[in-house]
C-alpha cells in the first residue's frame, strides 16, 4: 500500500523505497492536486498541467516511487512519474546532486523541471512541433496537449490511435478535475535544485540501491 507523504506543496501518495504498486483513483486525485500546485508556481498552465496527468496515469498511476511492471529494482525498466528509461537516467541524475530518495514527488517534478530548462527528453514532432517549454505554456486543449506528451515525450513502442485516445481522454477528464482545485494555497514555494543542494548531509544513492552515510561540503 502506498505512503502518504509530504513534500513542498502539501501531503501526496507514492511507494517508498523497495515497493511499488498502482495508486487508487482518490490518490491519484490527491496526487495530481500536488503536482498541478507545483508545476503553476513554476509557470505551467492548466492545459498542459492536465496533458502530462493523463499520461502520468497511463505510466506510473501518478505515482512518483513507482516501478515499471512493480518490479523493484530493475534498473534497465522504467522509474517514477513519468517512468524514465532506463530508471538511471533518473537515479543517477538524483545521486550527482546528492539527493537521496527518488522517489519523492518534488524530485520527480525537479527532474521534469530540469529537462524543459535543458531542453531534454523532448523530441518535436511534425503533428506537434513545438518546445518542451511551449507546451508548458499551452492554452491548446488538454487532450491534444497529452497526445503531444506521448509523442514527443514518452514516446512508447505502441503509439497507436488508441492509445493516444486513452492518453487524450485521460487528460480532458484531469482538465475538469483541476478546475475545481485552488492553486493559490498557503503551501511553501516549490524547492529548487539550489535549495536541494543545500544539505550538509545525504545518504548517497546508487545504481544498486545501496546505501551509505556520506558527507557533503557546498563549494
Amino acid at each position: 500500500m502506498a505512503s502518504l507523504r509530504n513534500g513542498s506543496k502539501g501531503s501526496y501518495y507514492g511507494s517508498e523505497l523497495g515497493s511499488s504498486e498502482p495508486l487508487s483513483e482518490s490518490e491519484m486525485k490527491v496526487n495530481a492536486e500536488y503536482i498541478y500546485k507545483y508545476l503553476n508556481s513554476n509557470g505551467w498552465t492548466k492545459n498542459a498541467v492536465a496533458g502530462l496527468l493523463g499520461n502520468m496515469q497511463a505510466e506510473s498511476s501518478i505515482n512518483p516511487g513507482r516501478w515499471q511492471s512493480d518490479n523493484v529494482g530493475a534498473i534497465s525498466n522504467g522509474y517514477g512519474l513519468v517512468q524514465w528509461t532506463p530508471s538511471t537516467n533518473y537515479t543517477d541524475w538524483c545521486a550527482s546532486h546528492g539527493w537521496s530518495d527518488p522517489s519523492e514527488m518534488d524530485t520527480n517534478l525537479l527532474r521534469i523541471i530540469y529537462e524543459v530548462d535543458n531542453k531534454l527528453q523532448w523530441i518535436a514532432t511534425d503533428s506537434y512541433d513545438f518546445s518542451f517549454e511551449d507546451f508548458t505554456k499551452s492554452t491548446k486543449s488538454a487532450g491534444e496537449l497529452a497526445k503531444a506528451f506521448l509523442l514527443n515525450y514518452e514516446r512508447p513502442k505502441d503509439q497507436s490511435s488508441s492509445v493516444q485516445e486513452y492518453r487524450a481522454s485521460n487528460g480532458e477528464a484531469w482538465y475538469t478535475f483541476l478546475g475545481g482545485v485552488n492553486v493559490d494555497d498557503s503551501e511553501s514555494g516549490s524547492e529548487s535544485i539550489a535549495t536541494k543542494k543545500k544539505k550538509f548531509n545525504f545518504i548517497l544513492f546508487n545504481r544498486r540501491y545501496s546505501w551509505k552515510n556520506k558527507n557533503f561540503s557546498i563549494r
